[in-house]
């Protein structure tokens, strides 16, 4: 194993990333505070994929060294130094019901107050990326809202950049509570 890789409380190898820039996408006027944050490894066992997830390991509460949460790959490019990838996450906040105490979400807002040439520490991929019909005029339809955008979005660029012409009708449906809401609307 590398310096950089340890064991994940799962028993899982886990893999390091250094944070290259983190935008804020929701307007500043907006309720939410929604980043696309973009990350490199060096590591050559990772192999992520376009709406594969991996799982953050967050520093812990209560005694726990880690918080896991997983997110969705929205972009990845893999190359010869290593791999570069993109999240898209929501800052979270929950009342709880007990006392009506307002606190931060433990993962969302490590990552969205993380800067640049900070690091973090992952495991994955996990779960199976979304996958493309091999008849390429098959219709595809896909439906998301708020952060659910990700894997699309990274299913998207694929679908157009690396897997050639695409016959069948493409279609996204995605749905946000306000105008202000709307995600990479660029």
């Amino acid at each position: 194993m590398s310096e950089a890789s340890t064991l994940a409380p799962s028993g899982e190898r886990s893999h390091q990333a250094v944070l290259l820039r983190s935008d804020r996408i929701t307007a500043a006027s907006a309720r939410e505070e929604v980043r696309h944050l973009q990350f490199f490894t060096a590591d050559p066992d990772f192999s992520g994929q376009p709406g594969a997830c991996i799982c953050v390991l967050a520093p812990g509460q209560f005694g726990a060294a880690h918080h896991g949460r997983l997110y969705s790959l929205v972009d990845v490019e893999c190359g010869r130094e290593g791999t570069h990838f993109s999240l898209c996450v929501r800052r979270w906040h929950y009342i709880d019901e007990f006392n009506g105490q307002r606190y931060a979400g433990v993962a969302s807002n490590f990552l969205c107050d993380l800067r640049p040439d900070e690091r973090i520490d992952f495991v994955g991929p996990v779960s199976y990326p979304f996958s493309l019909p091999e008849d390429k005029a098959a219709p595809l339809l896909m439906i998301g809202m708020g952060t659910g955008i990700a894997p699309f979005r990274g299913l998207i660029r694929h679908l157009y950049e690396k897997a050639g012409r695409w016959l069948g009708p493409v279609r996204l449906f995605y749905g946000a509570q306000g105008g202000l809401d709307s995600l990479y609307m660029n």
